[in-house]
């Protein structure tokens, strides 16, 4: 019987294009045992070829091990599998190389499948892509439950400071001019209205869920009123935390959908710093609340960090592009989640949510195309408040 072995890979781009660098892990298939872990930075370009880079060496390091294996590549790039799988074309003519390149490394004894999976769930790979990103080597302290593998290389090699794009990956889309984007699926941000944390300006998280105000009420009223009467919403998606549901009612009301609720929306958890201003939070927590803000790897007590709010915000949308591609979609949440959204689109650092300022339901808008290329058209919209639009910043 063949040897069963899991292929797991990621890319990393802060900025994409920007510094690049790919992460790669095999697994044994049947006892989940890590046989080997690869990474490299790649100088400067994008996230598919970052991507593709991290595919390759997975590849490479699977096959060294055994050419005959039966390998499941499992990836958080939709792009990456579905090309591979043969289900789209790869039309970029320098990613053209990149495909065929890791379509030769497959033996042709060997059985491959290409599964998607969500980012929370390649982990490993994106800790290792990241890890050499930042000039550090895998045999920094892995997360509890991992195991190491026999098999360990690792290419930390300064990033280059200046490399052309022709010769790392394609030329980034400029949205507008190209004309082989594929399918278009637009997200239409909403949060939810004002509610009496809004005012008193708390955290305002999970624990604690405030109904809208009295004003929150009529600003969901006159988003309704304005999405109903641009058009453009087949599926209205909620976090499950009442404001928003409250909120994305009143669209449902007026357009004449469903509201399909997904828990991967839901504001971050702050712990024990739910329903605390940031006064009460500081006098609490004293250096705790500082390290949040600046590291998104740590949680507030007893809550949730950045990092994993992310992972998880990236999730769900991935659910809603696959099952709702092509369609315009309402998702009705919060700031945190909303923030982590526009983040992805631009590919920027986790950081930038600090600097994005959000209104209650103020409106944004995400277009996501079928080559997985993102464009942000509109953010932070409130002239369709009219009197009920809030003044304060809050």
């Amino acid at each position: 019987m063949a040897r069963r072995l899991v292929v797991e890979a990621d890319g990393a781009a802060r900025g994409n294009p920007g510094p690049a660098s790919y992460g790669a892990v095999v697994r044994d298939a049947d006892t989940g045992e890590v046989l080997a872990e690869r990474a490299a930075t790649l100088g400067i370009t994008t996230n598919n070829v970052a991507e593709y880079s991290g595919l390759i060496a997975a590849l490479e390091a699977a096959f060294e091990l055994d050419p005959g294996a039966q390998v499941e590549v499992r990836m958080d790039s939709k792009l990456v599998i579905e090309q591979m799988a043969g289900r789209w074309s790869v039309k970029h003519e320098n990613l053209k190389p990149l495909a065929s390149k890791a379509k030769r490394l497959i033996p042709a004894q060997a059985q491959v499948r290409w599964t998607w999976i969500p980012r929370g769930e390649n982990a490993h790979a994106d800790r290792l892509a990241n890890l050499a990103l930042d000039g550090r080597g895998p045999d920094a302290e892995p997360p509890p439950g991992e195991r190491t593998g026999e098999i360990r290389v690792v290419s930390a090699q300064p990033l280059a400071k200046e490399v052309a794009l022709d010769e790392t990956g394609p030329i980034p889309k400029i949205i507008g001019w190209a004309t082989d984007l594929g399918h278009v699926t637009t997200l239409r941000l909403l949060r939810h209205g004002e509610t009496p944390h809004t005012i008193e300006k708390r955290f305002s998280g999970v624990r604690f869920d405030p109904p809208l105000s009295e004003r929150g009420q009529q600003q969901a009223k006159a988003a309704a009123t304005h999405l109903a009467a641009n058009g453009g919403i087949d599926v209205i998606v909620s976090s499950p935390l009442l404001r928003a549901r409250q909120t994305a009612q009143a669209v449902a009301d007026a357009v004449g959908l469903e509201v399909i609720v997904d828990d991967g929306f839901r504001e971050c958890d702050f712990g024990d710093w739910d329903g605390l201003t940031f006064a009460e939070a500081r006098a609490q927590a004293g250096d705790a609340l500082s390290q949040w803000l600046s590291n998104p790897e740590i949680a507030p007590p007893n809550g949730e960090s950045l990092l994993q709010v992310a992972a998880r915000v990236a999730e769900a949308q991935q659910r809603i592009l696959a099952t709702h591609a092509g369609r315009g979609v309402l998702i009705v949440a919060h700031v945190g989640s909303i923030k982590m959204l526009i983040r992805e689109a631009l590919g920027a650092p986790i950081s930038t949510i600090h600097r994005l300022q959000l209104d209650p339901a103020a409106l944004s808008t995400v277009r996501w195309y079928g080559d997985g290329n993102s464009a942000v058209h509109a953010y932070n919209e409130t002239a369709h408040l009219g009197e009920w639009k809030r003044v304060d910043g809050s």
